[in-house]
């Protein structure tokens, strides 16, 4: 009995309280109903959007300049951006390259009717002047076009106004800027996993070799290059600008041999120059990391040399009498060859990437610059 009482008087509290909420929601209905008929809340209604004035306005986003694409492809796939918009309503909006339509936008087509920003994107756009059009219609017939020149290049643009040899090693041993290839001694490679993409690999007996004409001036010259240490063997040619007689004979009175060798039970990276009637030591440092990528920067201007490692310059050599490149020719890359193997100063095992030179003496803002 005391069961039944106690359920009945449970279904009584729950009816009660579904009263209670029918009664409260009751309430808040009748509130908002009086809110809008005293105007708290406007009623939707229509607005006239008045009479069609003026024409779509269209702005093209993207090319906004010239595009340069790597230099070891010639297509690039390339995303066209525009916007366009209306004080009514759009009509149609039309995009052309070269005069070939892409593609039309109907006003059915918008989710916006008064303004479309669009993106078409085009694949494999090949090298060459270009011109992308728009040309957006409203419901009343008038029309705006809008047009933008462009041209694509794989041609390498320096850096900086002084850069005069650039190397990237990406799938070659090709010069960018001067289009040339060097000769190749041995069979040196290109390696994956460079600093950048790929590397110059270098191997026994192996190196490239440029003209040095044009390389350097009367300000000096420059190298900047990432590095990444293969110790053995323990001692290597990196950059050699050849002597005047172009033997092993000892003669460094001209050109410029950048090397590595063991001291004091590290690889350390120097550097000697030729001064007509003598020659500049400068013994640089000790190359830091262990099998990590290094920033290389070395300058000779006529009174001194400098070696940097990842921006940080090492040492400082100076010296009373210029430079000597006047009867040198070539430049090496990978090896003291030809005219510094004396000493065992061969060719290296290491990786090379982004190589440059440069026709002045690079400051640390410069090579702060190349390293990012």
């Amino acid at each position: 009995m005391q069961i039944r009482i106690l359920i009945i008087n449970l279904l009584s509290i729950n009816i009660m309280k579904s009263i209670l909420k029918c009664i409260i929601t009751g309430i808040v209905l009748s509130l908002s109903f009086a809110a809008c008929k005293k105007g708290y809340i406007d009623p939707i209604s229509k607005v006239d959007p008045g009479p069609d004035e003026l024409a779509p306005i269209v702005e093209i986003i993207s090319p906004s300049s010239d595009i340069q694409i790597p230099p070891t492809t010639d297509v690039t796939n390339f995303d066209f951006k525009f916007k366009v918009t209306d004080d009514i309503e759009l009509s149609k909006v039309d995009i052309s390259l070269n005069g070939t339509l892409l593609k039309s936008y109907a006003s059915t087509d918008l989710i916006d009717y008064r303004g479309i920003s669009g993106t078409y994107t085009y694949a494999d756009l090949g090298l060459g002047a270009h011109t992308f059009e728009v040309v957006a219609t409203d419901l009343s017939g008038k029309s705006t076009t809008k047009s933008f020149a462009f041209n694509i290049s794989n041609k390498y643009i320096p850096l900086l106004s002084s850069e005069v040899l650039y190397v990237p090693f990406d799938a070659d041993f090709k010069d960018l800027i001067n289009t040339v290839s060097p000769v190749v001694t041995g069979t040196p490679a290109i390696a994956t996993g460079g600093h950048n993409s790929a590397a110059y690999q270098g191997a026994t007996d192996a190196y490239l070799t440029f003209p040095i004409a044009g390389l350097y001036s009367s300000e000096g010259i420059s190298f900047s290059f990432w590095y990444k240490l293969n110790a053995s063997p323990d001692r290597s040619g990196i950059i050699t600008i050849n002597d005047n007689d172009n033997n092993s004979d000892e003669n460094r009175s001209q050109g410029l041999r950048l090397f590595r060798e063991v001291a004091a039970g590290s690889q350390t990276m120097k550097i000697n120059v030729g001064t007509g009637s003598g020659e500049s030591w400068n013994d640089g440092g000790a190359i830091p990391g262990s099998g990590a990528w290094v920033h290389v920067a070395v300058t000779v201007s006529p009174t001194e040399s400098k070696i940097y490692f990842n921006g940080v310059l090492q040492r400082t050599a100076t010296y009373t009498t210029a430079f000597d490149f006047s009867t040198s020719t070539t430049m090496t890359i990978g090896s003291g060859a030809p005219s510094f193997t004396y000493w065992s100063h061969l060719s290296d095992l290491s990786l090379y990437d982004e190589f440059r030179v440069f026709n002045k003496v690079l400051t640390p803002e410069d090579i702060e610059l190349l390293m990012q």
